[in-house]
């Protein structure tokens, strides 16, 4: 059972039970800090009833060896969140317009380029992850690429330029720290473990986190709602432009200036 558990990360750790002695086994993949916190407070409760305790970590895909911490996949989500507010930001300003023929398209083809040359760099050149997992990543990647921009294009197409503003707040602001991050879900306060289930990093960062360690087991609501941010937003935009919707007046200039602000408040841990 306590294997089970551990290969779908549905548990953070496990204690057996021994004759003699019993072995608590930790989950490095699943978090960075909660191995060391479990074993310090078992090792603990081990010395008051004079009990051995053996620690062993265990993990279904071990971390990569450039990867020891299991951070990779947590920095991993800044530059797909950032991609995808500023590929429809940077579309926005060189057309004039948020809407327009074959905009859909060219979002999906700029995520799909975008994840492609974001999953070559973490997997081969930095060595994120296994090479094994290439394949699956790169839809991932792109469809959170995806979900972001077609967020931020319906947003300037009601709000104009203040649109990037507002997806970086919620996307950024309040999705990127929610998300849990390498340390996991348990160590989040109050607000930011209730809001995270509703927006897209913490459910890019489960997919992303369980496809790669945990072969996919727990990933179905996270895809589900990374799903429902790309089409929704996909047909409100298609929408948006069939009926072409009167545009918010906005200067070149102003627009300029909202995507340079963004950027930096998009590489925020």
């Amino acid at each position: 059972m306590a294997s089970a558990s551990t290969d779908q990360a549905r548990v953070y750790g496990a204690l057996v039970p021994g004759q003699k002695s019993d072995t608590l086994i930790v989950v490095p993949t699943i978090s960075d800090v909660a191995p060391l916190d479990l074993a310090t407070a078992f090792e603990s409760a081990a010395k008051t009833t004079g009990r051995p305790l053996t620690v062993q970590q265990y993990a279904p895909h071990p971390l990569a060896k450039k990867d020891p911490f299991g951070v990779v996949v947590s920095l991993l989500l800044v530059p797909l969140l950032v991609g995808g507010y500023l590929g429809a930001t940077v579309l926005r300003t060189t057309t004039g317009t948020p809407t327009g023929r074959w905009r859909g398209a060219v979002i999906v083809g700029f995520a799909v380029v975008a994840g492609l040359v974001v999953n070559l760099i973490v997997c081969y050149w930095l060595q994120g992850y296994p090479s094994q997992k290439f394949w699956i990543v790169w839809p991932i990647v792109s469809l959170i690429i995806a979900a972001v921009a077609f967020v931020a294009a319906v947003l300037q197409k009601l709000l104009g330029a203040a649109g990037t503003l507002v997806t970086v707040i919620v996307v950024i602001l309040f999705g990127n720290p929610s998300s849990g991050g390498a340390n996991g879900v348990p160590y989040l306060p109050g607000f930011w473990h209730a809001i995270g289930p509703y927006l897209p990093p913490r459910n890019a960062y489960i997919l992303l986190r369980n496809t790669i360690y945990f072969d996919g087991h727990g990933t179905t609501q996270a895809l589900i709602v990374l799903l429902l941010y790309l089409v929704v937003p996909a047909a409100a935009l298609g929408f948006l432009n069939w009926f072409r919707t009167p545009q918010i007046p906005v200067a070149p200039e102003t627009e300029v200036e909202a995507a340079a602000v963004t950027a930096p408040v998009g590489g925020l841990p």
